[in-house]
């Protein structure tokens, strides 16, 4: 297992930078990659009609924001598999994941059979126009009926990343990306015997290629070297217990990602009521600061598997140094980034329109983006060092209390009440980062998530 760290017994200091960027530039590419099939379905919808390529970016953000529910629960895996390895306890590894797969089970039963009829009339609430709104609804339909694809794939997943393997789904979802972009143009346009069908094939395109990763993923799993030393065959049988205990860890962490794409998609929806020149500077905006987003989430991904490994081997040394390190990486990383885009805001608005107007606008958002980098870096990091812990219950208190004490009044207040429109709007965002992510670096600070006792046993 070359890709992975040495379990208990390692006379090498744990949870250094070395390994937080080892571990979290691989989940970056997986993240571009999947982001790229998304730019692929947007792209290929420009040649179908305006409609079709506004409804395909409303489906995808209405059904990530309910799947994100289901992805955040199983994630949980990550945090047992990485307690686990870090104990020693290898064998118990593949018997955490086991019951991580029948929880996406469970969950994609749920998003075939509730989820995607609720989701296709969810769309109607954003207002668009009947033509949009119809294409949407069949496209987000289409994505979560799908559902049982990204819930088979976050469980596998999580089982790698917590035993320190990111470059395997790494080149999963890169293949996926390949295989996407043949498969959009075949059922969207036709060829090959196949007759076209529009959006409805982007998402097919999209469900099929996810469905062959899934596949790729769960036999690389039960590869005989994985049966052997971390006991990835069939257990025999499941308990009740066990799936009790990750969704009792792991739904948290699904509400906290589903508050998050939540809160994301009705700042949208808010900023469009100020008109068309502030929703194109605010989705310029969005758009570029994935780059930075991007590599926050892949560090706070390493962080959960650092922490949880030195949590389980009971060197709290390790553990520590891992979210001193994986903090430092994402502070580093963020701030440069913000003074990136303080510094060429203009020019990177001037690249996406010629309208004068978006491109001031744009500016000025940017500024508001530079200033809450730093503290969108603590939240993202620390959230995911308590993540390792176990700790799930604390973060997802403190966004909900946020976004309901300070996102939502601030944006009344800025927004409408001071006549500030779409930059009253980011200042609250602004406000609302900036808070949520000091709570959760002062949690990390105080060092008592370090005394928790541990999701698994020794």
């Amino acid at each position: 297992m070359s890709d992975q760290p040495t379990p208990t017994g390692d006379p090498t200091p744990g949870g250094t930078t070395t390994e937080v960027v080892r571990l979290a530039y691989p989940v970056v590419l997986s993240m571009l990659a999947h982001t790229v099939m998304g730019l692929v379905d947007t792209l290929f919808m420009g040649w179908v009609s305006t409609d079709a390529q506004a409804a395909v970016g409303l489906g995808s953000i209405v059904a990530w924001s309910f799947a994100s529910l289901f992805t955040g629960t199983i994630s949980a895996v990550n945090t047992f598999v990485a307690q686990h390895y870090g104990a020693g306890q290898l064998s118990r590894c593949g018997k955490a994941a086991w019951h991580g797969l029948a929880l996406a089970a469970i969950g994609s039963v749920i998003l075939v059979t509730v989820g995607a009829p609720l989701v296709s009339r969810m769309v109607q609430l954003f207002g668009a126009d009947a033509a949009v709104g119809t294409i949407a609804a069949s496209y987000s339909f289409i994505r979560v009926a799908g559902g049982p694809v990204i819930c088979f794939e976050m469980a596998l997943n999580s089982f790698m990343r917590g035993i320190g393997d990111t470059r395997t789904p790494m080149k999963v979802a890169i293949g996926m990306m390949v295989i996407n972009v043949p498969l959009n143009y075949l059922l969207v346009f036709g060829g090959l015997g196949l007759q076209g069908t529009g959006p409805d094939g982007a998402a097919y395109a999209t469900v099929i290629a996810g469905g062959l990763g899934v596949a790729v993923l769960f036999a690389l799993f039960l590869r005989r070297r994985w049966r052997e030393e971390l006991g990835t065959g069939w257990p025999g049988g499941l308990q009740v217990s066990e799936i009790y205990a990750l969704l009792r860890v792991g739904l948290p962490i699904g509400i906290h990602w589903m508050l998050e794409m939540v809160t994301w998609t009705v700042f949208t929806v808010i900023v469009a009521r100020f008109g068309a020149v502030s929703l194109a500077a605010h989705n310029i905006v969005l758009q570029v600061l994935h780059l930075s987003f991007m590599p926050g989430v892949a560090i706070s991904i390493a962080a959960t598997t650092l922490v949880g490994q030195g949590l389980g081997a009971a060197d709290k040394a390790a553990a520590r140094r891992a979210a001193i390190s994986s903090l430092g990486v994402a502070v580093l990383f963020m701030t440069l980034m913000g003074g990136c885009l303080l510094l060429t805001g203009g020019w990177i608005g001037e690249r996406f329109s010629t309208d004068v107007r978006v491109v001031e606008l744009v500016g000025q958002l940017f500024v508001y983006a530079a200033c809450f980098q730093l503290f969108d870096a603590l939240g993202m990091v620390s959230g995911g060092v308590l993540r390792g812990a176990g700790i799930t219950r604390f973060p997802m208190v403190v966004s909900l209390s946020c976004a309901a004490v300070l996102f939502g009044p601030l944006v009344w207040l800025f927004a409408f009440r001071l006549d500030g429109g779409v930059v009253g709007a980011w200042a609250a965002m602004t406000v609302y980062i900036c808070v949520l992510g000091t709570i959760l670096a002062l949690r990390v600070r105080g060092r008592s998530w370090l005394d928790v006792d541990l999701v698994v046993g020794h």
